[in-house]
C-alpha cells in the first residue's frame, strides 16, 4: 500500500504543469539568491534534528511499551475471583466469639472484594513490569518484534516481485506473510507476556507440529488489519471525498449550508467505518489471537498475570480435527465487556500521550528554530524541498 501511494506521488509529481514546476524552480534558487547575512551552517539545524529524533524515539518507545507490551498483557489477564473475607463480630473477654445460642456461623457475615486486574491501571503495569524485568521490561520483546517486522517486510516484498501482484494482491501478500510468519510473532508474544528465560532463540520456539492453531487467528487478526485500513479508504472513494474541497467551496460559495452539512456527514463516514471496525472486528481479532498464542506457551513458561489457560482450552483437544476451529472460536467469545473497555482506555491513554509529546515537542522545536533564525531556515528548507521535488520529476534545476 506504502509504494502503491508512493508510487502514485511521483506519478502526480511528474504530471505537473509547467507553471507548478516553474514555482518549484523559483523555490529551489531561494537560498542561493538570499544574499550576505543569510547563510545556514548546517550545525545549525542540529539541534531542532536531535530534538525531533529523541520525540520520534520517545513516540515510538511509548507506542511499543502501551500498545504492545501493556496491551498483550491486558488481553489475556484472566479476572481474579473475588476474594471472600470474613466478618466476626467484635470479640471481648465476657462474651465467646461466637455466641453458644447461636447456630454455628450464624453470626459469620461473608464480604466479597473484587481484586482488580494488574493491568486495569497503568501505574500498577507498570510496578508490575519493573519487578519482573526492571527498567528495561517496558520494551521487552523488541528485539524480536524487530525480526518479525523485518522479515515481514522481506517476505511480503519477495513474494510481490516474484508473482507480480497489483494493489489487491498486494494485499493478499500481506495476509499470507503474517500467517507464514505466524511462529516468530508467537515467540515476540511469548517474550512479552512470561517471566524472562536463558533459553536460546530457536528453543523458545514452538514447534512446528503444535502451531496448527495458530493459522485460523493469524489470518483473521491479518485480514481485519487489512480491512481496517482499505475498507475505509473504499468509503472515502465512493463518497467521492477527493473531490471534497472543491464541493465544499462551492457550497460555502453559493450559501448552501445543506450541502455543507451533507458533505461533514460524508467526511465523518470514513472515520466512523474505522472506528466501527476497529472495535467490532480488529480488537476481538487481535485479543483472540493473543490468548491463542498465551495457550501455546511451553510448560516451563509462565505469564507474569494471572491466565486462565484451563478455562479457554478446556477439553479441546488440539491435536484432533476440528480442535483448532473450537479453540478459536473459545477464544472469540472470551473476549468479553471488561477487557474491550479496559483496552479502549489504555489504547486513549495512549493517544493522549503521544498527542501531548507531539505538542510539547513542536514547541521546544519552535522555540529553537526562532533562536537559530526562522526567516534563514526557512528559506533553507523551502529550498531544499523544492529541489527534491524537481529531483523527483526529473526536471532541468536552473
Amino acid at each position: 500500500m506504502l509504494s502503491h501511494i508512493v508510487k502514485r506521488g511521483v506519478a502526480r509529481l511528474q504530471a505537473a504543469s509547467p507553471e507548478y514546476i516553474a514555482k518549484l524552480q523559483q523555490d529551489a534558487e531561494l537560498y542561493e539568491n538570499a544574499g550576505p547575512g543569510m547563510e545556514v551552517n548546517p550545525q545549525e539545524a542540529l539541534p531542532v534534528l536531535i530534538t525531533g529524533l529523541i520525540v520520534l524515539l520517545i513516540l515510538a518507545s511509548i507506542r511499543y511499551t502501551l500498545g504492545d507490551v501493556v496491551a498483550s498483557l491486558a488481553m489475556i489477564e484472566s479476572s481474579s475471583p473475588a476474594i471472600v473475607e470474613p466478618k466476626l463480630p467484635a470479640y471481648t473477654d465476657e462474651e465467646p466469639l461466637i455466641p453458644a445460642d447461636s447456630e454455628a456461623g450464624a453470626d459469620i457475615e461473608s464480604t466479597g472484594t473484587n481484586v482488580k486486574p494488574i493491568t486495569a491501571r497503568l501505574s500498577t503495569t507498570m510496578r508490575h513490569l519493573r519487578s519482573v524485568g526492571g527498567f528495561r521490561a517496558r520494551w521487552r520483546g523488541l528485539g524480536i518484534s524487530m525480526l518479525y517486522h523485518f522479515a515481514h517486510t522481506v517476505l511480503a516484498s519477495i513474494l510481490s516481485r516474484t508473482l507480480g501482484v497489483s494493489l489487491l494482491g498486494g494485499v493478499l501478500v500481506s495476509i499470507v506473510s503474517s500467517v507464514l510468519l505466524a511462529r516468530v510473532h508467537m515467540l515476540w508474544t511469548h517474550t512479552m507476556i512470561a517471566y524472562p528465560t536463558t533459553k536460546s532463540f530457536l528453543h523458545r520456539m514452538v514447534p512446528l507440529k503444535e502451531c496448527k492453531p495458530l493459522l485460523l487467528p493469524s489470518l483473521v487478526f491479518a485480514a481485519a488489519q487489512q480491512a481496517t485500513f482499505l475498507l475505509p479508504l473504499a468509503v472515502a472513494v465512493l463518497l467521492d471525498l477527493p473531490s471534497m474541497p472543491e464541493h465544499a467551496l462551492h457550497a460555502a460559495q453559493h450559501d448552501e449550508p445543506a450541502k455543507l452539512a451533507l458533505l461533514a456527514l460524508r467526511i465523518l463516514a470514513v472515520p466512523a467505518t474505522a472506528a466501527t471496525l476497529a472495535l467490532a472486528v480488529l480488537l476481538p481479532a487481535s485479543i483472540t489471537l493473543t490468548r491463542i498464542e498465551a495457550a501455546l506457551l511451553p510448560a516451563d513458561a509462565q505469564p507474569i498475570v494471572p491466565f486462565d489457560r484451563a478455562a479457554l482450552v478446556g477439553s479441546i483437544d488440539l491435536a484432533a480435527r476440528g480442535g483448532a476451529t473450537a479453540l478459536f472460536a473459545a477464544a472469540w467469545r472470551s473476549v468479553d465487556r471488561a477487557v474491550r473497555l479496559r483496552l479502549v482506555k489504555l489504547y486513549a491513554k495512549m493517544v493522549f500521550a503521544q498527542l501531548l509529546l507531539a505538542v510539547l515537542g513542536l514547541q521546544i522545536m519552535a522555540a529553537e528554530v526562532y533562536v537559530i533564525g526562522g526567516e534563514r531556515l526557512a528559506i533553507f528548507f523551502t529550498s531544499a524541498r523544492a529541489q527534491l521535488e524537481l529531483m523527483a520529476i526529473g526536471a532541468p534545476q536552473n
